[in-house]
């Protein structure tokens, strides 16, 4: 297996206790990303060491994202990833997750092509806690196709990736698998985006990301 993956993305309730609390179960202390100005939600990040899993080189990280309290007249359904609609005290879940691809367009365009709807190609932007302006590009289908199985597509550009913060602490990806109503769609769908060694896929009622996690605290599991 050997997946571009950018990030996952876990939704949690009460973003400011739950960071605490992973901390206490992993060993490792999430450092906060930012806020989503008019998405009403913010994240915290963890290095993710996920060799085991990802494209050779292709450096990732944990979200841990949440509503944002300052933000409280955002609609659910005009948070980030439609978060809000899940209710102020979501259970924790991996909602979805981000591959970063060689070529932004062309992988964009080809999923197109072989009826896989990505979205386009848009120039994101938002300032860090330390004032300075972050830069990307996304390709983001806001309907979270699959059950956000089927991941967006990310491109840093000249911006340093998130991981490369020296303050993240790190964890280690062992393991992704998913479980899908409808395995071939999703295998076509991860095949579409160019992805030729793919994560185990199986059949499940309800679609579900699942991250085999080492900490220093030990393994767990999210999903």
């Amino acid at each position: 297996m050997s997946v571009p993956l950018d990030h996952l993305v876990l939704l949690v309730p009460h973003i400011d206790d739950y960071v605490d609390e992973f901390a206490r179960v992993t060993g490792v202390t999430p450092v906060f990303g930012g806020s989503h100005p008019g998405r009403g939600t913010k994240n915290y990040l963890v290095r993710l060491d996920a060799e085991a899993v990802s494209t050779p080189g292709n450096p990732s990280y944990l979200e841990l994202l949440g509503l944002d309290d300052a933000q409280p007249d955002v609609a659910p359904e005009d948070t980030m990833f439609g978060v809000g609609r899940r209710g102020p005290d979501p259970r924790p879940a991996l909602v979805t997750w981000a591959m970063h691809p060689a070529d932004i367009e062309a992988t964009a365009a080809a999923a197109a092509a072989a009826g896989v709807a990505v979205g386009t190609v848009e120039a994101w932007s938002r300032t860090a806690p330390d004032g300075s302006l972050l830069r990307w590009r996304v390709s983001m289908n806001p309907a979270l196709p699959l059950g956000g199985l089927q991941p967006f597509l990310i491109d840093w550009g000249s911006t340093p990736h998130p991981s490369t913060n020296p303050a993240l602490g790190t964890i280690a990806l062992a393991g992704l698998s998913f479980e899908s109503p409808d395995p071939d769609i999703l295998e076509h769908t991860l095949t579409a985006l160019g992805m030729t060694d793919l994560p185990p896929i199986r059949f499940g009622l309800v679609p579900t990301i699942t991250a085999d996690i080492k900490t220093p605290n030990g393994r767990i599991t999210l999903r």
